[in-house]
């Protein structure tokens, strides 16, 4: 075996071990990030502990759920649109998010601010 076999074995390998912990290295976040996800979709809490702040919030006639969640990720009502999005489509208030102005705080988990957002209390009264 020459020197420039030699050379282009070892290079070879190491190319293979750099693939090999890039590879490692880009599952692992993504498993993280995966977990952390996970997580806030089940965790539910609130944006802030306590007595909170209050919003005002106007939702739109025809407005869709992705946007409602930007709007309250704006507003400082939750952290994350997405993982508020992906609550309510798993949740029993799917698609049934109510135009109107709502005042919600940041001390509401998403399931709260889902229930007044549906008007679900007003369906509760209104069903005895």
């Amino acid at each position: 075996m020459n020197v420039k076999q030699l050379l282009g074995a070892i290079s070879a390998t190491i190319i293979k071990v750099l693939v090999a912990a890039a590879i490692i290295i880009v599952v692992f976040r993504l498993a993280v990030y995966a977990y952390n996800f996970g997580y806030q979709v089940f965790a539910d809490e609130p944006v802030s502990e306590g007595e909170g702040r209050t919003v005002s919030v106007s939702v739109a006639e025809g407005q869709g759920s992705r946007e409602i969640a930007k709007l309250l990720e704006q507003k400082g009502l939750i952290n994350d649109a997405n993982v508020f999005y992906i609550q309510q489509y798993f949740s029993d208030y799917r698609d049934n998010m109510k135009p109107g102005v709502y005042e919600l705080s940041t001390a509401m988990n998403a399931e709260q601010m889902l229930e007044i957002l549906c008007d679900m209390e007003e369906d509760k009264e209104e069903d005895k």
